[in-house]
This record gives structure tokens, C-alpha cells and sequence, in this order.
């Protein structure tokens, strides 16, 4: 059975990790932070100092990564991925991240002779415990053909875009989306605040109404409870949504909607909310509009 690497173990890949041990595989962990290794270890993966230590010892490389100065720094840098990678080797990478970065980190990866696929993921920490992420995959298609079998055991839809940045833009896309329905979502709370709509039973009339959809249903019981802890925080929202904003001012686009949820979302910290879930723009919008729960 092949050796597997992960770099960054934070929400999303501490939820992760337990899958690949449980499905048997002899798992090598490094993060910047080192407690954050710790279950995993107790679980059986070993620590490594450094993303070069742990790619010279596996097969695959996998990393989640918060930011692009981040993973260029873990893939470029001194004591970086490339700096040790070789043929035969497949680095995966899942963090959203513009895809300018990842190319430039593909760049690397190709001229050592191994391999890059980026397989941006969209779900919630939930999600990624429960192996039901979606899938978004680009990249040398042999290489995701011989990786598959670990995707499978992450996520449960799977869509193979193309051979080179697609997955990354289709992940900014998707979160942009999303962060416009959110916002949606907490100004049509407001409103019903302000009229004096039983707080419970207006979510429940939303979600059961034909504006629902997967999201508001799945928040539905959290919002209800006025449970923001973060399954996705408020500062991974405005990261995304920057780069959404970045790639069409690029392309000369009108995004009206999303930069005014951008506004907001950014407003979070300023409200000392961004590191709550980023359901949690519902705070800015009550204070915006004099209301106190």
C-alpha cells in the first residue's frame, strides 16, 4: 500500500486525516503548528519536521493549505515539497487558492519531473468527516486516475475539469455563490426580526420553502440554535471572495452582488466575528440594522 504525506492539518484536514488511517494507509503528518499533528499521531501517523522530510519518505504528497503565500512557501520554499520531489511522486493539493499561485507551484513540481493535481473540495468540516466532500479535480489525468482511490475515500462527488487551473476556478466560483446566498440568507432574517416573525419558525418555513436549497437547509438547525462555531470562518470567506473580485476585474466582469457580500463579510472583523463560521455575516447585517438578539 503506497506511503501517503499531509501537510496542514487545521479544521478541514484534521477532519480528514482519520479517514486515510482508518482505510489503513501508513500516513506521514506535518504542520506548522505541531499540536496539531498530535491526533494523528495518537492514531498511528508519523511526524515529520518539515514538508522535504515528509515527501522524501512517501509516495503521494497531499496538502491543505490556507493561503497561497502559504502553500508556495510549503512547495517552493527552503525545506519545500520541490525542493526533494521526483519522478514517479504525485503531489495533490486542496486548498483554495488563486490559480496564478498554483500554477507557478505547478511549474516546480512538473520541472523536478513529478506530478501536481490540484483537488480543490467543497463541503464543511461535517462534510469532511463524514467522506461526503465534493470533488474538484484538474490536472495530468493519469495522475488523478492513480489518486482516485484516496480521493474516493475524502469525498463522495467527484468531477475531473481539465488538465490544468480549471478546478481552481470552479472552487472560487462556487464559493462565491455561496457567499452571496448567505447573505441573502441573514438579510431575509433581519427582515423578519424587525417585523417580529418567530425566530424558529421563519427558519423553518424558509428551508421548507421553495427558495431553499442544500445549504439553508443544512444551516437551518444552527442558525436556530445561534451556532456559529466554525465549520468555514468568516476570514476564509473574504479570502475567497477577494479572489473571486481579482479574477474579474482580470477579465474586465460586473460582480455587483459579490462585492457587496465581500464588503460585508469583511466587515466581520470589525464585529470580532470573522473567525466564527462565516454564517455568522448575519451578526453584521443585525447590527447594521439596529437589531440586538
Amino acid at each position: 500500500m503506497k506511503k501517503i504525506g499531509w501537510i496542514g492539518v487545521g479544521l478541514m484536514g484534521a477532519a480528514i486525516v482519520p479517514r486515510l488511517i482508518d482505510a489503513g494507509y501508513e500516513l506521514y503528518v506535518c504542520d506548522a503548528v505541531k499540536e496539531h499533528c498530535d491526533d494523528a499521531v495518537a492514531r498511528g501517523a508519523k511526524y515529520m519536521e518539515n514538508p522535504a522530510a515528509l515527501t522524501a519518505e512517501v509516495d503521494y504528497v497531499f496538502s491543505m493549505i490556507p493561503n497561497a503565500p502559504i502553500l508556495k512557501a510549503i512547495a517552493l520554499g527552503e525545506n519545500g515539497v520541490a525542493s526533494v520531489i521526483k519522478p514517479g511522486q504525485i503531489y495533490v493539493d486542496l486548498s483554495t487558492v488563486d490559480p496564478t499561485s498554483s500554477a507557478e507551484v505547478n511549474a516546480a513540481i512538473e520541472a523536478a519531473g513529478a506530478k501536481h493535481i490540484r483537488v480543490c473540495v467543497s463541503g464543511s468540516v461535517m462534510s469532511a468527516k463524514e467522506g461526503t466532500l465534493t470533488m474538484l479535480a484538474s490536472g495530468p489525468k493519469d495522475a488523478y486516475d492513480e489518486v482516485f482511490p484516496l480521493v474516493e475515500i475524502i469525498g463522495s462527488k467527484y468531477y475531473y475539469l481539465g488538465g490544468a487551473e480549471e478546478s481552481r476556478y470552479m472552487k472560487i466560483i462556487v464559493n462565491m455563490l455561496l457567499a452571496s446566498s448567505i447573505q441573502a440568507m441573514a438579510e431575509s432574517l433581519v427582515m423578519g426580526e424587525a417585523v417580529g416573525i418567530d425566530w424558529e419558525q421563519m427558519l423553518e418555513v424558509i428551508a421548507d420553502s421553495s427558495a431553499a436549497n442544500l445549504m439553508i437547509k443544512q444551516k437551518k438547525p444552527r442558525y436556530q440554535a445561534r451556532d456559529f462555531s466554525p465549520m468555514f470562518t468568516g476570514a476564509n470567506m473574504v479570502k475567497d471572495v477577494s479572489l473571486a473580485m481579482q479574477i474579474a476585474k482580470d477579465n474586465h466582469l460586473a460582480m455587483p452582488m459579490a462585492s457587496v457580500a465581500l464588503q460585508m463579510y469583511s466587515a466581520m472583523e470589525k464585529h470580532e466575528a470573522d473567525q466564527l463560521d462565516y454564517s455568522a455575516v448575519l451578526l453584521v447585517n443585525e447590527a447594521l440594522n439596529g437589531i440586538k438578539w
